[in-house]
């Protein structure tokens, strides 16, 4: 497949390092304390361990990394202004080390009991106890916690990346980072996103839409077992808890009426459908509350004995029950016949659902799912609608409907085409209705084409989104890339083969300024579709009836050049039309939506 073209003549990677002029000791007293005690003049060294240099900074260690011959030291915020006086250890040459320092953001040193980060590496299951300690910018050490465990989490993101997301859990519910007390915590690698910050954009965004679990997150430099692995985006975990999804929690009721049985250990219910547990006893009202993740279908089979708990709808939409993770049969059959009364109603074009005489807007929250829409729409989010799409459920005796939220995933959106997804259109023009990829869900194009569900789209992007996409363009972009601006630079050196690989050779400032280009080409783009109401055509690409690529264009605007793509074991001819069987001449005005299908020779 081919790569994105503005990557392919992007320059070389900017390194950003600093080199110690004073080669004798490093000095840093007792700067791990509770409470906000500072960094000041004491005591570190560099050593070899089993030819590994580390610097020994109290009791955690930081690893030197090799590359080419030399040696890179990244360090915390928290020392970018102390006076360093390094000694350099007897096997090292001095003018080898490069010295990086990050800025603004707090360093997170996480150790395991295990010493090595070799398991949660390779078996994102494993888990492993340990401590993490906090370093804030300015020195102070905000939290020092036993760890219940950290463990790899992810697909794609964990099995493509040597830059592995993790989960943690810490022993007790507590602050961390600035955000409300929590155990279970998300560290994002932003593996495939070479200017880290779409996650944080998107979810500012989301927060600004009233989305739930949308408060941005926290930039960190991570330190695992003493070895520096990059910039993470840390975020809380989506669950029903009062300070996160705050709904009924059915699954603590289910468990407290079981005497806190381990659910996956009573026998498993399976139907052609659904996936449950045979769990002997149910609180007296089951309507509520539910979480579920929708997932794309081969990926879902890949999955079924791992996911505690399922079901599909008749429209082929599969859904995994994250809340309750294991839930009884009763549960399984009540919320998916509850999905199933809404995805009728979604699809009716009546927009109701003949079973129970209940109309879409009965069954679902209407502004939730047009504000998840919109997100998804205007990040032009790769995955939208498609996996990581979460809905919930609260208890008929508080709010029944279903909404859309919370939000996740980001990283493949704002115009990121990273290589290992092969051809993907980078252009702001876009307005996929949810639909354009092979695993899109049913639901949010068929909601689409309901005139109220299209007014309250319209009313909502040019009253809420439209003014504020400029604020995120010239205001919080800047700021964001100002604040991540050295780490980064850290972690383009520690990962540099994972940027290159995907096709993101130059500097940050290049890919900073195609994503600002591409918020205010895509708040034009849009304000012409919706705002104006300029009809918009699509132009579908296949490949043996399969789409490839979908692209846009307002009407009578001359088609978009057409990508050229390379397959393996066979040559690619041209585009012809679906048509006639003729390929576009260029200029051609588009008064329709198009198909063109390749031409291949083996």
């Amino acid at each position: 497949m081919t790569k994105n073209t503005r990557h392919k003549n992007a320059t070389r990677i900017c390194m950003i390092t600093l080199f110690a002029s004073l080669l004798s000791f490093i000095t840093l007293e007792d700067f791990i304390t509770d409470n906000a005690n500072h960094v000041s003049a004491g005591s570190a060294n560099v050593f070899l361990a089993e030819q590994q240099p580390y610097i020994l900074i109290e009791e955690h260690k930081i690893s030197l990394w090799e590359k080419d011959g030399k040696y890179y030291a990244f360090l915390p915020a928290a020392y970018k202004n102390t006076d360093l006086k390094p000694e350099i250890s007897e096997g090292i040459d001095s003018s080898s080390i490069v010295w990086m320092y990050s800025e603004h953001i707090p360093a997170v040193f996480i150790d395991t009991d295990s010493g090595t980060s070799d398991n949660i590496n390779n078996n994102k299951d494993v888990k492993e106890s340990g401590t993490v300690t906090v370093l804030e910018a300015d020195g102070s050490v905000s939290l020092r916690h036993p760890l219940e465990y950290i463990k790899g989490r992810g697909n794609t993101s964990y099995t493509e990346f040597d830059k592995k997301p993790y989960q943690i859990k810490l022993t007790k519910s507590v602050p961390f980072l600035g955000m409300d007390s929590g155990k279970k915590w998300i560290l994002i690698s932003n593996a495939p996103d070479s200017t880290l910050l779409r996650n944080a954009l998107a979810r500012n965004l989301g927060k600004h839409l009233g989305l739930p679990q949308s408060d941005e997150g926290t930039f960190i430099d991570l330190y695992l077992n003493g070895e520096y692995v990059g910039n993470y985006y840390v975020v809380e975990k989506i669950e029903i808890k009062k300070n996160r999804l705050s709904i009924t929690d059915l699954e603590e009721q289910t468990k407290h009426l079981n005497r806190n049985e381990d659910f996956s250990s009573y026998e498993t219910a399976w139907t052609d459908t659904t996936k449950s547990k045979q769990i002997p006893k149910n609180p007296a009202d089951i309507t509520g509350g539910y979480l579920i993740e929708r997932d794309f279908d081969n990926r879902f089979l890949k999955e079924v004995e791992i996911n505690g708990s399922y079901f599909i709808t008749e429209g082929k939409e599969h859904f995994i029950v994250r809340s309750p993770e294991y839930a009884s049969q009763e549960q399984i059959t009540y919320i998916e016949q509850y999905i199933q009364n809404a995805e009728n109603a979604i699809l009716s074009s009546e927009g109701v659902d003949k079973n129970t005489g209940k109309s879409y807007q009965d069954l679902i929250d209407v502004d939730s799912f047009v504000r998840k829409y919109l997100l998804e729409e205007v990040t032009a989010n790769y995955d939208g609608g498609v996996a990581s799409s979460y809905f919930y459920k609260d208890s008929d005796t508080k709010d029944g409907k279903l909404y859309a939220g919370p939000v996740w995933d980001y990283d493949i959106s704002f115009g990121n085409a990273p290589s290992y997804l092969g051809y993907i259109p980078t252009s702001p023009n876009r307005l996929s209705k949810l639909a354009a990829h092979i695993d899109s869900s049913v639901w949010f194009h068929n909601l689409y084409k309901k005139p109220e569900v299209y007014e309250k789209i319209i009313t909502c992007y040019q009253d809420e989104i439209s003014p504020y996409l400029t604020v995120l363009a010239d205001e919080i972009l800047p700021k964001l890339s100002e604040t991540t601006a050295a780490s980064s630079e850290m972690d383009k050196q520690r990962w540099e083969h994972i940027y290159i690989e995907n096709g993101y050779p130059g500097e940050r400032s290049t890919e900073i300024t195609f994503l600002e280009d591409y918020i205010h080409g895509r708040k034009e783009f849009l304000d012409k579709a919706w705002i104006e109401q300029v009809a918009v055509h699509q132009i579908t690409l296949q490949i043996d009836g399969i789409t490839y690529a979908t692209l846009y264009a307002f009407d009578n605007e001359a088609l978009p050049e057409l990508p050229d793509i390379e397959l393996e074991g066979a040559q690619f001819i041209g585009w012809v039309s679906s048509d006639n069987g003729i390929p576009p001449e260029p200029g051609t005005p588009v008064q329709s939506d198009m198909v063109f299908n390749a031409v291949i020779q083996p």
